[in-house]
């Protein structure tokens, strides 16, 4: 438990440097935006394709089946929890704070900060790579069952392709597909480790371009709470959703995965996106599709404020730490 204390005090650690930048402007929201597009575009895709094909071959990667799967089992577990929870605790509340209170209990921070997390175990960069293939799953639910409960919108077929093909869904599939052929050309990670282009470049993306994920992306975390109103932190419904995502839907995920026949290292993941405090894309969707702003940016800091206490203490009786 303490090991695993200490890695996310010290994930912390990067997030208030963020605030604090944020809160003596150090940096311009232009430079934010272009750190955030960095992250995205260059940093997150080389560490998930390097992930995947320095840990996997075909055939290991197919009995991972269960990583995707179980991603998409914790979403539906919060969706289902969130939906019974919007129609009796909040069934006075506006329209739009209903949605995003059924989002929060769906979706959280299922990328990122796990990454960040699970690098500082022992698993390393195999739990880098598991992580990774679970965002197949909960990128692909965020922003189609996500995006519906957020804006109540109907989903656009002709622009979702878009929607869910950005670098690092691609990352993915590419390395699928790379995996896919070095199957029969008879070519394993042990091969390319041992040719020194294929070795650098893999050394090159996960260690110098990939590893910048972590503090990257810490980085950016602090900047956009930092940019929150601490508004509205108390309120009925905040209590409510903080409850149920930190708490209530993470007990039941462990609960069930503590019975579940599967790998320690496989439990851990699971139970670690469990328990990850509100999704940061919740803000954008709320700026762009005309949702309750105040509510997303009080659950944003009062999920992520828990998650310091209930994720090591979660952790500890799933009996992983």
């Amino acid at each position: 438990m303490s090991t695993i204390a200490i890695q996310i005090s010290a994930i912390f650690a990067m997030i208030g440097i963020g605030i604090l930048a944020t809160r003596r402007q150090w940096f311009s929201e232009e430079f934010s935006t272009q750190l955030s597009l960095l992250l995205i575009k260059v940093f997150y895709p080389s560490l998930l394709f390097s992930a995947i094909l320095r840990k996997y071959t075909l055939s290991a990667l197919a009995d991972k089946w269960i990583l995707p799967v179980g991603a998409a089992g914790i979403i539906f577990i919060g969706w289902t929890i969130g939906w019974i929870a919007k129609r009796t605790l909040l069934r006075h509340a506006k329209a739009p704070t209903r949605r995003a209170f059924h989002f929060t209990c769906a979706i959280n921070n299922y990328s990122f900060l796990p990454i960040m997390i699970i690098a500082g175990t022992p698993l390393g960069e195999e739990g880098v790579a598991m992580v990774a293939l679970t965002t197949i799953a909960s990128d692909t639910l965020t922003w189609t069952l996500g995006f519906r409960t957020f804006t109540g919108q109907r989903i656009n077929l002709s622009t979702l392709p878009k929607m869910l093909l950005r670098p690092p869904i691609f990352a993915l599939l590419l390395a699928i597909c790379s995996l896919i052929l070095f199957h029969f050309l008879k070519i394993t990670p042990e091969t390319l480790f041992s040719y020194q282009p294929t070795s650098v470049a893999l050394h090159t993306l996960y260690h110098y371009l990939g590893n910048a994920t972590i503090p990257t992306s810490a980085l950016i975390c602090g900047m956009r709470l930092g940019q929150l109103r601490l508004t509205g932190l108390f309120t009925y419904p905040q209590l409510m959703v903080t409850a149920l995502r930190m708490i209530l839907i993470p007990s039941i995920i462990l609960l069930v995965l503590s019975v579940l026949p599967i790998s320690e290292a496989q439990r851990l993941v699971f139970g670690l996106i469990a328990l990850m405090p509100g999704a940061m894309v919740s803000v954008s969707m709320a700026e762009v599709y005309g949702g309750d702003i105040p509510f997303v940016s009080a659950m944003i800091l009062n999920t992520h404020a828990l998650c310091i206490l209930t994720v090591p203490i979660g952790l500890w009786i799933l009996g992983a730490c």
